[in-house]
């Protein structure tokens, strides 16, 4: 019976794959920039002042393109810096994969041996300890944020950045003191910038370094990204683009933020994070290992969402929300792919979307190297 069901469900997979197959040759499968520039045409639908740029990398080519109008006048190019938010995060996880092969940190091992004192005794419920591995699959039972609450994002934008730039990391900490875990750690997900900002710290605390300065040395000196950087309040008018949301510009988060979504980069440095992301480089391999599973393919890895993009494959992917910025990233191991995209625009389903046109640009470029291939 099960060989069965397995039959018929790998029918459907082969039925669904050659459904998709078709419908990018109809899309004319060998213009590939076509097909891509149209996918992020149509999302823009003519909103004033919005802009979107893409980098699409695999093993031979990378194809990065830019599109819309900034309210300036001026057009995007591979130099225009963004935040990234949440994207961060995975810088954050590649540093963590960087600190257990270092012999720095241990994945399962209470996180309040990391830290300074012995003031955190509320960091555990049920005889159950916060680790590592709890703070890279937001399974910590920390909150969501610290800075502002829930009442205050119900209250405005106004209210929750104006509380986020004056939150200092001593506040942080004692809130840390404080704090009340929603739940058993390692039993519940509840996605938390209070955990990755926690693992920033502990890996400042065993380094004896500024995070800054390991993402710095661990990752974008050896990708060769120049212009990903935490620049904080120290910018000059203009370098980054300011985001839009309801058709206001919006302040920048990332001045205020730290591992949980302080970096700003550009198509470029972006561009080079992909090729590493898609390197041999130990610490990558690491930062890729599943560490949670659901019943459904869905997981994570250290600060990765992951996904089976088809029955052989595993995406890993996250998206960043800044207050007016909106990006998405995905590395397609198997497929040696990887893609990004940022907007200049921030909306309840903004992120999604462009999760959405990803998945079609990697379908469309994978049937363009097919046709080039049997061309060849």
């Amino acid at each position: 019976m099960n060989r069965i069901i397995n039959q018929f469900i790998s029918l459907i997979f082969v039925i669904s794959l050659m459904i998709v197959l078709a419908s990018c040759k109809s899309h004319d499968a060998m213009n590939f920039e076509a097909n891509t520039k149209g996918e992020i045409i149509e999302f823009i639908d003519g909103n004033p002042g919005q802009v979107v740029s893409i980098s699409v990398v695999d093993a031979d080519n990378t194809y990065q393109y830019h599109l819309g109008t900034l309210s300036n006048g001026n057009k995007p190019d591979n130099q225009t810096i963004y935040e990234i938010a949440s994207i961060t995060k995975t810088y954050a996880g590649l540093v963590v994969a960087k600190a257990i092969q270092d012999g720095k940190v241990e994945l399962d091992k209470d996180i309040r041996h990391y830290l300074k004192n012995n003031e955190y005794k509320n960091l555990e419920l049920s005889n159950q300890y916060i680790t590592i591995r709890h703070l890279m699959t937001h399974t910590s039972g920390l909150p969501q944020e610290f800075a502002y609450s829930s009442e205050d994002k119900a209250k405005g934008v106004a209210v929750a950045f104006e509380k986020m730039s004056k939150y200092s990391k001593e506040d942080y900490f004692d809130d840390l003191k404080k704090v009340k875990l929603n739940s058993i750690p390692g039993e519940d997900y509840l996605y938390s910038s209070v955990g990755t900002n926690l693992a920033g710290y502990i890996l400042e605390s065993v380094y004896q370094k500024p995070f800054a300065l390991l993402v710095s040395e661990f990752i974008t000196a050896k990708s060769g990204e120049q212009d990903t950087k935490f620049r904080g309040t120290h910018f000059k008018p203009g370098e980054i683009t300011i985001g839009i949301r309801n058709g206001e510009q919006m302040p920048l988060s990332s001045a205020y933020s730290f591992a949980g979504g302080g970096l700003t980069t550009n198509v470029e440095s972006i561009t080079q994070y992909i090729q590493h992301q898609l390197s041999a480089e130990p610490e990558v391999a690491i930062s890729h290992q599943l560490l949670d599973e659901s019943w459904t393919g869905h997981g994570m890895a250290f600060s990765w969402y992951t996904n089976n993009y088809d029955s052989n494959e595993q995406v890993l992917y996250h998206s960043g929300g800044s207050i007016g910025t909106s990006s998405w990233l995905a590395i397609y191991p198997k497929k040696n792919m990887g893609i990004f995209i940022v907007t200049n625009f921030a909306g309840r389903n903004t992120q999604p979307k462009l999760g959405e046109i990803a998945d079609k640009v990697i379908d469309y470029l994978t049937v363009y190297n097919q046709e080039l291939n049997s061309k060849s």
